[in-house]
């Protein structure tokens, strides 16, 4: 996988989207409803096919279908020659035009997100990314991308593979691409001067590191150095070590290939940079350019400055930083003179305020700009995501408020916005057709204007102080340049030249800008290894009339995102970004004396600008292209997933499926497999999600189990003692049979409305024949009918969703989910009649970092000819009561708790394990049939007949024995049901286990000893129950 940027990509929660309609209540171990992934575009897909790969592409694509064919092509041979390995099969290869439709593929939803440049997935060996940066980087990501399929093949995808570094995949694919971003440099070089470099044997996943790339960057590193030291066959080697390693059979992987240990090999390559970045130790570090005004990590719950804008006036700076708490980006204020935070202009989730997250730039990452100041200096302008579009905001940085949402549905990625001199307009960098350039908005208008019109990748513009012309930045012939494009005419100057890298500017004054370049004094003689292992960013200033140069700093990491500090009378300062020991930190600088002098024309002049060309070039065969099928290519889609779960009464839930899709992942046939103590589930589906409207289609066999223990519905109350005593004599089963179709339109990422219809078949029953006849004949006496159901219903209906939580590793942490049901089946020929209607609603109040109020209101009504039934209890429904204890036609209960971390992490011989989460919970609620008498609760005064025994007669009859008349006063539960008590959570192999201990409670103790007299009153009631079970909170 290529990541775009340094920060770190929120990892996604992943569900089943569609289940059968009656398994949702027996099965709630995974509680939650799901985001949607949302197809916006309709692709129309065609395949053409090369020698070694089968290139998936749609008609807005195919201009670009020639060259990108022999990028891949020529990516192909480079990794085959370089790993003497060829691949038995052909590679599919998935391209979308822009990021913003890549985001919308279906092979592993939501693998694409922001940040996420491409991705290979290794079950089916499929390459997906979109095609939308230099030609250069472009065919860069290719080979990284591809060289983890020849990874995947070299050593076999299992459940093995988990024991592959993720070093090893990432690293490979860097060095095998060849190429070093000077961001992606510089943290290894900081990590080898400041020897934070880690133990890379024993480095697992991300490591915990603030910056995700650091990983890829470090194994980039290391097969660098095993080049240096055993050559590329030494490479090859460690690769087929590592393969008989993980499978099983060979020995340590470093040892056969290196004759070295673990210890010895990360001794040896820990040597190896800190010798290699040796000249650099000198350099200058952030120390020496005095205070940092970056927030303190260790007091505040922000971390890095990654990029920074400062007021008009000088006393304030914007920045981009990382929050820790909310783990988002956040835009703080903080003051120019002591680096003390201000105001956070985006406190709290981004959802809250409208959007998903605030945007950061690609690779570039803080090398063009993220945030622009208004002229008066009362709001920011920045772009933020909003469904598949980027909306440009400006807010106000007093009150918080966003003054204006300008949503750019014309343009893809827009970034680095800078609102003109005026405050009228709004210039940034953005996408059409796969292709960079420069546009300007009117703010006023929302007139949108194309700037630059090339076919270069434009980015990084700022404004001159008179309006009249704009400097930004463009990649010629593989290296970033500025250019100056005056307005009136259109004509477009380069301005900086040479084989390096220059960022974005900012104007120091009306002639001179100041930016950071890569630039190595022109007049000094350049070391190899220098030149080599440098590509450092520096501050820089340009004299746009002289065309001189200024150097003024020499730094060890790198310094980036310079900007004007005006300080009132006194001449303006520097202000920039500084990177060291992997953080980023925020720095000023006083103009005094270059450290370097050189002119413009030292590194070049004009000249003709050189195209990338790949290795091998390629012509279209029209006779290999040709349109997808609609099933073409099903396979198994991954490993099954397995689902496990107990109930607080020891029922065993499992689960798993076994999912075909076609290569897209548009197009799901599923098989899926449950069980909950000996009742089985079985279902067919088809789930077609290629355009925004989704469908499926399923057909099911579901047996679930309940208690029928319920008496005066099902059995009279005097046969309540034997029921209570052996509980099981009361199990039911309902057994239902037959398909269903959905059809889901999501409104937005988190709303949707589901319409379904089938035909269902019902049979429900006591397992005990005799219980069952018996209690047909009290049904029919009471009720005049037959509560439990056998026949056919034709069930038609609409569900509306909604799904705002953010979740942690633990579960919910803040927002709300709701999902409300209407169902009508109804009276044809012989089918059964009934109306439902099912309300689910939860609200998560987030307390401090990680604790949480959670609240749940749940209602169920059903009525007509043959009504349907819910029944609950137990788990996180209503503990310290029976598993299904609930059963009605009118149903509901309220469950709050408040969650906290009580032991964040617990360190064990067995490694260390997750942590331990606290609970106080109080639950409510009731059940009853139609005709039922049920009441709530109560507070009025009444006399109550207490049942405080049972007579058997010789005959076995039963006659309850009543006690005398009582009076009850206060407020208590009649029907209705409570309990409250405190728990604990954690987490064993993955699956969250609950320890409870729960108190029963009718808020009333002398109504308890009346109203369960015969059981032992109050005191048998309030008995604490305990009670452990295996599922997710809700």
């Amino acid at each position: 996988m290529s990541k775009r940027g340094p920060v770190a990509v929120a990892a996604l929660l992943a569900g089943w989207l569609l289940t059968p309609c009656a398994a949702w209540a027996q099965t709630p171990f995974i509680p939650y409803f799901g985001k949607n992934q949302i197809r916006y575009d309709n692709f129309r897909w065609q395949i053409y096919t090369t020698d070694h790969f089968e290139i998936y592409y749609y008609p807005e694509l195919e201009q670009h279908l020639e060259r990108v064919a022999g990028y891949a092509e020529s990516a192909y041979q480079h990794v085959s020659a370089e790993l003497k390995y060829d691949l038995a099969f052909k590679i599919p290869l998935i391209l979308f035009k822009t990021s913003s439709e890549f985001q919308q593929q279906n092979v592993i939803p939501g693998a694409a997100q922001e940040g996420v440049q491409a991705f290979a997935e290794p079950t089916r060996y499929r390459i997906v990314m979109p095609i939308d940066e230099p030609p250069d980087r472009l065919y860069h990501t290719i080979v990284h991308e591809l060289t983890h399929q020849f990874e995947f093949d070299i050593i076999p995808t299992s459940l093995i593979r988990r024991n592959v570094p993720l070093w090893v995949n990432e690293g490979l694919s860097d060095y095998m691409a060849g190429d070093w971003v000077p961001i992606d440099l510089m943290t290894v070089r900081d990590a080898a001067v400041a020897d934070i470099v880690p133990k890379m044997t024993e480095l697992e996943g991300y490591a915990n590191v603030g910056n995700v790339r650091m990983v890829y960057n470090l194994g980039h590193a290391l097969f660098e150095f095993v080049e240096s030291r055993w050559g590329k066959e030494g490479i090859r080697q460690f690769l087929f070590s590592l393969r008989k390693s993980v499978i099983g059979g060979g020995e340590d992987a470093y040892m056969e290939a290196f004759r070295l240990s673990p210890e010895e090999f990360d001794q040896e390559f820990d040597k190896y940079l800190k010798d290699r970045f040796k000249p650099f130790r000198d350099k200058e570090r952030p120390a020496d350019y005095g205070r940092n005004l970056a927030p303190n990590p260790e007091k505040s719950r922000f971390v890095g400055a990654y990029s920074i804008e400062p007021s008009p006036s000088g006393d304030l700076i914007a920045m981009a930083v990382g929050n820790r708490r909310d783990r988002e980006l956040d835009i703080v204020l903080v003051s120019s003179k002591d680096g003390s935070i201000i105001r956070n202009l985006t406190n709290e989730f981004d959802q809250d305020k409208g959007f998903e997250f605030i945007i950061q730039p690609g690779m570039r990452f803080n090398t063009v700009p993220w945030l622009s100041w208004g002229p008066a200096g009362d709001r920011l302008a920045y772009f933020v995501r909003r469904e598949k579009w980027r909306t440009l905001i400006l807010q106000n940085v007093l009150t918080r408020g966003i003054e204006q949402r300008v949503e750019l549905r014309e343009v893809d990625d827009p970034e680095s916005p800078d609102i003109s001199p005026d405050g009228t307009k709004v210039v940034f960098a953005a996408l059409q057709g796969g292709v960079g350039d420069i546009y300007v908005v009117d703010l006023e208008t929302r007139a949108l204007t194309n700037l630059t019109k090339d076919a270069f990748a434009d980015s990084g513009p700022t404004w001159a102080p008179d309006g009249r012309s704009i400097v930004y930045v463009a990649r010629v012939s593989g290296n970033e340049k500025l250019f100056r494009l005056d307005l009136a005419s259109g004509q477009k100057t380069q301005i900086t030249f040479g084989t390096h890298d220059d960022s974005a500017a900012q104007f120091l004054d009306d002639d001179t800008l100041v930016f950071s370049s890569t630039a190595i004094d022109p007049a000094k003689p350049v070391d190899a290894a220098m030149a080599r292992n440098g590509n450092v960013h520096n501050i820089w200033t340009l004299g746009l009339k002289t065309g001189q140069l200024r150097q003024y700093t020499d730094a060890l990491g790198g310094n980036t995102s310079p900007v004007v500090l005006q300080t009132g009378k006194q001449e303006p300062r520097i202000a920039f970004v500084s990177y060291y020991k992997g953080e980023w930190e925020l720095h000023t600088l006083d103009r005094r004396e270059p450290l370097a002098t050189a002119a413009t024309s030292d590194f070049g002049a004009p000249g003709p600008i050189i195209d990338f060309q790949a290795p091998l070039s390629h012509t279209l065969i029209a006779d290999n292209k040709r349109r997808k099928g609609a099933f073409e290519k099903l396979f198994l889609d991954g490993r099954p997933p397995l689902n496990v779960g107990v109930t607080s009464s020891g029922d065993v839930f499992g689960g798993s499926a076994v999912t075909f899709s076609d290569v897209l992942g548009d197009k799901q046939m599923s098989m899926y497999a449950a069980s909950i103590s000996q009742y089985r589930t079985l279902a067919f589906s088809f789930f077609n999600a290629a355009r925004r409207f989704n469908y499926s289609v399923q057909g099911f066999s579901q047996t679930q189990f309940f208690y029928g223990a319920l008496e005066g519905v099902f059995y009279d109350p005097i046969y309540s003692s034997l029921i209570a005593a052996d509980r099981d004599l009361a199990v039911a089963t309902r057994t239902v049979r037959g398909g269903t179709a959905f059809g889901i339109w999501p409104i937005d990422r988190y709303r949707r409305v589901e319409l379904f219809g089938g035909l269902l078949q019902y049979r429900e029953e006591f397992n005990d024949p005799s219980l069952q006849t018996y209690s047909e004949q009290y049904q029919s006496q009471q009720f005049g009918r037959q509560l439990f159901r056998s026949g056919t219903y034709i069930p038609l209906g609409v569900n509306y969703v909604q799904e705002t939580t953010v979740f942690r590793e633990f579960g919910p942490l803040a927002g709300n989910t709701m999902r409300l049901s209407y169902e009508v089946s109804p009276n044809i020929g012989s089918t059964l009649g009934r109306q439902t209607g099912d309300v689910d609603a939860r609200y998560y109040l987030r307390l401090g970092g990680t604790g949480l109020l959670a609240l749940r209101a749940k209602a169920f009504r059903s009525f007509g000819d043959a009504p349907d039934f819910m029944y609950f209890g137990g788990n996180s429904e209503m503990r310290g009561y029976q598993y299904l204890e609930f059963i009605g036609s009118q149903a509901g209960f309220l469950n709050a708790e408040l969650r906290f971390p009580f032991i964040e992490a617990m360190l064990t011989p067995l490694g260390v394990l997750g942590g331990v989460r606290g609970v106080l919970f109080a639950d409510m609620g009731g059940a009853s049939f139609g005709g039922q008498p049920f009441t709530w609760l109560s507070t009025r005064s009444e006399l109550y007949t207490p049942v405080v025994g049972v007579n058997q007669s010789n005959l076995g009859t039963l006659t309850p024995v009543f006690g005398p008349p009582t009076r009850v006063d206060g407020l208590r539960l009649v029907d209705a049901r409570a309990s409250y008590g405190i728990g604990l959570e954690t987490f064993a192999l993955g699956f969250p286990v609950h320890f409870d201990w729960a108190w029963r409670t009718l808020l009333n103790k002398p109504w308890e000893d009346l109203r369960f007299a015969a059981e032992g009153g109050s005191s048998a009631f309030r008995k604490p129950r305990f009670a452990v079970w295996i599922g997710y909170d809700f």
